[in-house]
């Protein structure tokens, strides 16, 4: 039974997040707007991890069988994104090569942060 709630907990906030796109017209897709409630909730402390641990494990656990539908997709549309290879490739090489730099500089951040904390008591 308890994993039923924690699922209806889920649920709902994902359901919120979903009525919250619908009513407001934000040009944010209403999955990730219930993320972004989810995360604020538990940074918030209202919901606890240990309220949504069960179901998010098994979740996280089968994480791949959720990136099936949009692998279909693609497949649907194969024609279309072998006319745009070059650009994707460049676009996947790009995206990658910004996403580690600004890993590598918010790792700086955060030790020079953590070494300047250190140093002063």
């Amino acid at each position: 039974m308890r994993v039923l709630l924690q699922l209806a907990l889920i649920l709902g906030i994902c359901y919120a997040g979903e009525f919250i796109h619908d009513c407001t017209g934000i040009p944010v897709p209403g999955n990730i707007l219930g993320m972004l409630i989810l995360l604020l909730l538990l940074c918030l402390k209202i919901v606890k991890l240990e309220q949504i641990k069960e179901v998010s494990d098994f979740f996280l656990k089968r994480l791949a069988f959720f990136f099936l539908p949009p692998a279909i997709g693609l497949m649907l549309v194969g024609d279309d994104v072998k006319k745009q290879w070059p650009l994707l490739l460049f676009l996947c090489i790009a995206i990658t090569v910004v996403t580690m730099a600004a890993t590598g500089w918010t790792v700086q951040l955060l030790c020079k942060k953590k070494k300047d904390k250190n140093a002063n008591p």
